[in-house]
């Protein structure tokens, strides 16, 4: 589909700004100053650790040659997340179920990594619905209004949840549109859209020539402004909405009409993923048992996971929680909330509809003294001056924790 006049513009204002450059470089500096304590005395007791189950690291939003527009074949792919250490793929081809349909979840069931199909709706304006745990015969014609997706997709007992919401090329305008349970709150391919700039590119090929593509991109990991301001904006208003991180890998990347094989399926898988916590730990053959993609689909539905830049360090053994309430649930007013960071050093920061209302190294503790949606973002940081924290890099992102005046 040929781009509008106004994404063309779109486009052009962002590489002639060069914003993906300066946002980058603002980012490697985060003033931090701690916030008081917040709250009286706790009601609950400290957290206790990853509160059981299992935690799957998975590719979400991944395209293949087979069914759309990607580079590779569901077998390359699956093969190149078994050389980057994931545990599931959530395949979304464009405006397809057919891979479910044809039988490929059933392939890779039993094994690691497993397989899991969803759906990538085109809707009108040229943007994109991600739509989750569909029946393999779901069919709905592209570019309908996205209200229309939506209730399709409500209507079929799945997941629908907005993709690319700010992509330069396809950004989601339909803010207005009712059902939606979620949005990718981080976007690989979008962050890296925005650095196809004259100084993005001085900047990143001598990185990529000298230290490899994974390099380049540890070196583009930019805090997802846009994106998170919105789902704090719709976490205020008092929605539920589950955050993810997402690829959209291509293996295919198109700089001024001409598609270069960038970045590849294992360097994509490498540098961001979701983290879900399955509960009950899943059993079988190589760690995975046939059902294993129902209840990564209930994990997500239950906001029980966070995102990162996997390529920044190893996120294993984040922790966010309210006594024995994880990511996605809800816990009483005046309950102590625990972030523990996987390193020591990290900056750890808590979030109240939007706002920081807790700063410090490796772990956070906070007494919830205001109803709303906690989330936490964790820094890597390379020097701290007091407050101001110098090289930071955007590192982990969790599922809120709503505080509500009582359970219900």
């Amino acid at each position: 589909m040929a781009s509008s006049l106004s994404t063309k513009l779109r486009i052009a204002g962002t590489v002639l700004g060069c914003r993906g450059f300066f946002d980058a470089l603002a980012g490697r500096f985060v003033f931090s100053p701690l916030p008081p304590p917040g709250g009286g005395e706790s009601e609950l007791a400290s957290a206790s650790g990853d509160l059981g189950g299992q935690w799957l690291r998975g590719a979400i939003h991944v395209h293949t040659c087979t069914y759309s527009d990607g580079a590779g074949t569901v077998d390359e792919v699956m093969a190149a997340a078994k050389s980057a250490g994931i545990d599931f793929v959530l395949l979304t081809d464009h405006n397809t179920m057919r891979p479910k349909a044809e039988g490929w979840e059933e392939k890779y069931a039993g094994q690691t990594p497993f397989l899991i199909v969803g759906d990538e709706i085109t809707v009108e304006n040229g943007a994109f619905l991600l739509a989750l745990d569909l029946p393999g015969d779901f069919e709905f014609p592209v570019h309908q209004s996205p209200q229309k997706a939506i209730d399709a997709v409500l209507e079929a007992g799945g997941l629908p949840l907005v993709s690319l919401p700010f992509d330069m090329k396809h950004p989601w305008d339909a803010w207005e549109s009712t059902g939606c349970e979620g949005l990718e709150a981080l976007n690989l391919s979008t962050v890296a859209r925005e650095h196809i700039n004259v100084l993005s590119l001085l900047w990143l090929l001598p990185i990529w020539k000298i230290f490899g593509e994974l390099a380049a991109i540890r070196a583009i990991c930019t805090r997802p402004d846009a994106s998170l301001r919105r789902w704090d904006n719709l976490l205020v208003s008092g929605k539920k909405q589950i955050g993810l991180g997402a690829l959209d890998a291509h293996a295919l990347m198109k700089i001024l009409g001409k598609k270069h094989p960038i970045p590849g399926y294992e360097n994509s898988f490498r540098a961001v993923s979701t983290h879900i916590q399955i509960t009950p730990p899943l059993l079988g053959a190589g760690g995975q048992e046939q059902g294993a993609g129902a209840q990564v689909h209930d994990a997500i539905r239950a906001g029980r996971c966070y995102f990162a830049y996997d390529c920044l360090g190893d996120v294993r053994g984040m922790e966010f929680s309210a006594g024995e309430t994880p990511m996605g649930g809800e816990a009483p007013l005046g309950s102590e909330l625990i972030a523990r960071a996987p390193d020591p050093r990290a900056l750890v920061r808590i979030y109240h509809n939007g706002k920081v209302v807790a700063a410090g190294r490796g772990e956070v503790r906070f007494v919830a003294d205001q109803p709303g949606a906690y989330r936490v973002e964790v820094y890597r940081v390379g020097v701290s001056l007091g407050a101001l924290h110098l090289n930071a890099r955007p590192w982990i992102f969790t599922n809120p924790i709503y505080v509500v005046p009582r359970l219900q």
